[in-house]
């Protein structure tokens, strides 16, 4: 699955890059993101001037993976997309919640 913002959910890249991978496009609430903002692992003083979030990517790959998740691939950008990769807990307490 690929994970981001309710807010990108119509930007044409993001839609094409899910079909072209054969991933599931699955938008996000602010909530989930935010809560998950303070592990993201990097900091781009642009997106968080205009999202309030320290990194869309991160912040939507530990969301979308779950509560106790964990970045295997901090973001990374180029040409002006940005992706992170995030494992679910292997923890099955914190997969429950």
């Amino acid at each position: 699955m690929m994970f981001t913002s309710e807010a990108k959910g119509e930007e044409a890249g993001i839609v094409e890059a899910a079909e072209a991978l054969g991933l599931k496009l699955v938008l996000l609430p602010r909530a989930p993101l935010e809560a998950a903002a303070s592990r993201c692992e990097t900091r781009s003083t642009r997106v968080q001037a205009i999202i309030g979030l320290p990194s869309l990517a991160e912040a939507a790959a530990l969301a979308g993976a779950g509560e106790g998740s964990r970045l295997v691939q901090a973001r990374i950008s180029e040409g002006g997309a940005s992706c992170a990769i995030a494992l679910p807990s292997t923890n099955p307490a914190a997969c429950a919640s």
